[in-house]
């Protein structure tokens, strides 16, 4: 195929039309992928109750992304975060209510791809009926205090 004017100025035009596509005033996506994820246990939760980081720093002012995940048959006891929690249910069935009292019973079910959101200084408590991962995101720093001392796994440990 014969080059032409034509078409050397249709391309002159498209290289300068994508030319600040090249360049952005903006800062690479932030890429985080499963596999990267550092799972760890924390010893204000119990111990069968992973967490691992996804973004930003929970200790620290800020937004913070993180998940948990726990096996069947786990119970988070009545605490408070000074902060209010978007929680995403990514795998299994949870269940959490608001209240200073346990009572799974009076909890609602959360199935997969379920979201709530819990204020902040608001007792609540939750219960994994089956192997579950939730994603709680928040705005720190934050932290968990137990309703009730003796509830509280550092003063196991």
């Amino acid at each position: 195929m014969p080059v032409t004017l034509k078409s050397v100025a249709t391309a002159a035009v498209l290289c300068l039309a994508a030319a600040p596509l090249a360049h952005s005033d903006y800062r690479p996506m932030t890429n985080v992928f499963p596999t990267e994820l550092r799972w760890a246990n924390v010893p204000s939760i119990p111990k069968a109750i992973e967490l691992a980081t996804v973004y930003g720093d929970p200790t620290k002012p800020g937004p913070y992304v993180f998940r948990a995940r726990m096996p069947a048959g786990t119970k988070l006891l009545p605490h408070m975060h000074p902060d209010e929690r978007w929680v995403t249910v990514l795998q299994g069935t949870y269940r959490s209510s608001i209240g200073e009292e346990y009572d799974v019973g009076a909890s609602t079910e959360y199935p997969e791809g379920s979201f709530y959101v819990t204020e902040g200084n608001a007792p609540h408590y939750s219960y994994a009926v089956t192997d579950v991962i939730v994603q709680e995101q928040g705005v720190g720093p934050t932290g968990i205090s137990y309703v009730r001392t003796e509830d509280d796994p550092r003063s196991r440990r």
